[in-house]
């Protein structure tokens, strides 16, 4: 006979060990891949071998096997019933269940560091270690733990926020990291024109050790700009972009006069021009001095004298005069962006003609800024980002560097920038670039554009997204879709007496809700943002740590000084000459050879 005292102390060590299976049965729920269906075949044998123990009245036997059983048995059964709820559940949970795995066979390969696992209310969580392969910068210091983003060729960032709430902090400390760690050239198309801005990058110049370009239309001291090089096609497609989207029927006339004329100019070695030469030369009543040029080349440009006279009936009847006049005076417009100094060369004490390429300056590893004043001159604004932009997408290619460009306020050109926007993201993920787009709203690119699906064509060259204060409802409620949901059980309960008791009845159903609220974006606090990066899964909330820059002095290129590393020659003479030359060079000042740019 079993003593009273062995029954308690078995049933108690029965009742420990039971729930020591439980606990292991929402271990294995919890953090594993593998079935409840495991516990099965050993809970089926405990229950075997008590029953058996007990139809043969071996009470003795029976007391060893109801603790060794008990843990399978608990575990069976609860483990059973998480995962009938896992696969009436549906979507997620249910295909993750159905995903789970008998012990015997291997585990899933997953990415380096990557976990799969449930937290409370059935969430399924992808929880995945950044990638090695992948540089970042911490955005709150702590390198081990908070948010950070990608700095790399193609890792564009997206910035947005209201007025006020920190997108400069951010993306000071984002195009910092880049520069100093990667070395990489900085271009920035600032539209507000802060002074603060400039000199910020004037101090990350120096720190860096290269040198500061800055491009200000308003400012007659400004460093000036070649935009114009490369072969007559190149440059006749890039000087008419600025009208491409706003003047389409401008363009298509002066982009055919133009090839003509470029072509001339350069069998004529007049090259590379500079802007006002350019803009001379494109005037229907000057055409008759590109004619007069093209009829002094030499023999082997026979084909290309022909066509300039051929072209000349259309430049000079009636209709070709109002058209090409009216597309001159645009793209004078367009190009001289509301002060000529920023596109005039600046000659050298040696009587040289320069001006800043991007490709020399990208090179350099240097700090280029162009103030665009968007505020006070939005058209001109507009066309100097299309154009730095058009200069950007083929200088890259040609550098062979890694760059960063920072568009900031993109909303304010978004109409005439756009396409050129997209294209820059393209170009940067093959030519070493990463691109840094900042606007108010992310209802401004499509409201702006009239363009529905733009911004989402924008995203999906994002690798990172931040998100400041936002208040329009359509911004916030976007923004929360973007950064996903997730899937929870939702309980409800039965209530009785008007709400005053609970019944002890209810259910359960899986419902799905934002990782961030829409809620949350319109109650971030200066400096705080909301930060997603696909490669890291999860959005998370963090205050922005500040980069503190030394003051220091930045190289600058004399205005009276020599040509620096950064410039080339420009072909001197702003206007065509007035006679026709004799010996097929026109009769102006020489700087040296010819170059094709």
């Amino acid at each position: 006979m079993l003593s009273p005292q062995a029954v308690v102390i078995d049933l108690a060590a029965t009742l420990i060990v039971g729930s020591v299976g439980v606990l292991g049965a929402w271990l294995m729920r919890r953090r594993t891949t593998l079935s409840a269906r495991n516990l099965y075949p050993p809970a089926g044998v405990g229950l075997a071998l008590l029953a058996g123990a007990l139809g043969a009245h071996r009470w003795d036997v029976a007391l060893v096997c109801l603790p060794l059983a008990a843990p399978w048995v608990a575990a069976a059964v609860v483990g059973g019933r998480w995962r009938s709820g896992d696969l009436g559940a549906g979507e997620d949970l249910r295909n993750h269940e159905l995903a789970r795995r008998w012990v015997w066979q291997p585990a899933t390969q997953l990415r380096d560091g990557e976990r799969v696992y449930l937290r409370s209310e059935g969430e399924l969580v992808h929880e995945r270690r950044w990638p090695k392969s992948v540089d970042y910068v911490s955005m709150t210091g702590l390198a081990a733990h908070g948010p950070r983003l990608p700095i790399g060729a193609g890792q564009h960032v997206v910035m947005f926020g209201a007025t006020g709430a920190g997108k400069t902090t951010t993306a000071r400390r984002l195009i910092a990291a880049r520069t100093l760690t990667h070395h990489a050239a900085l271009l920035v198309l600032d539209q507000k024109g802060d002074p603060e801005d400039v000199q910020h990058m004037r101090d990350l110049a120096a720190q860096a050790g290269v040198p500061f370009v800055l491009f200000d239309s308003q400012d007659p001291t400004t460093d000036r700009w070649q935009p114009l090089w490369g072969s007559p096609d190149g440059v006749g497609a890039r000087a008419v972009e600025p009208i491409k989207q706003s003047e389409p029927y401008y363009y298509d006339v002066l982009r055919r006069h133009l090839d003509v004329v470029c072509k001339v100019l350069h069998a004529a070695q007049m090259w590379p021009p500079s802007v006002p030469l350019l803009v001379d030369a494109c005037q229907p009543g000057n055409y008759e001095q590109v004619v007069k040029i093209s009829e002094g080349l030499a023999d082997d440009h026979a084909a290309l004298s022909r066509r300039a006279e051929a072209h000349g009936t259309y430049v000079n009847s009636a209709r070709g005069t109002q058209d090409l006049s009216g597309g001159a005076f645009r793209l004078e417009v367009a190009l001289a962006l509301a002060g000529r100094a920023l596109v005039t060369p600046r000659e050298t004490p040696e009587g040289e003609s320069v001006a800043v390429r991007l490709v020399e300056a990208l090179k350099q590893r240097a700090v280029v800024m162009w103030r665009t004043h968007a505020d006070t001159m939005p058209d001109e604004a507009a066309a100097l980002t299309v154009l730095a932009l058009a200069d950007l997408h083929d200088a890259a290619e040609q550098a062979g560097v890694q760059w960063t460009l920072l568009l900031d306020e993109f909303g304010a050109v978004i109409e005439m920038a756009a396409q050129r926007g997209v294209a820059i993201l393209q170009r940067g993920r093959s030519h070493g670039g990463q691109v840094i787009v900042i606007t108010q709203s992310a209802a401004d690119i499509d409201a702006l554009t009239q363009r529905p699906g733009l911004l989402a064509s924008l995203t999906d060259n994002f690798a990172g997204v931040v998100a400041h204060r936002q208040t329009s409802p359509e911004s916030r409620d976007w923004l929360a879709k973007l950064m996903g949901t997730r899937s929870l059980w939702q309980s409800t309960a039965q209530t009785g007496a008007h709400g005053h008791t609970h019944t002890g009845r209810g259910s359960a159903r899986r419902v799905r809700e934002f990782r961030i609220s829409s809620d949350t974006f319109g109650a971030l606090a200066r400096g705080e943002a909301v930060i997603y990066t696909p490669i890291a899964g999860q959005p998370a909330r963090a205050h922005i740590l500040p980069v503190s820059l030394p003051h220091g002095r930045a190289t600058r290129i004399d205005p009276d000084g020599p040509r620096t590393p950064c410039e080339i020659p420009v072909y001197p003479e702003h206007q065509l000459p007035a006679g026709s030359p004799s010996d097929g060079v026109p009769p102006t000042k020489r700087t040296g050879p010819a170059r094709s740019l």
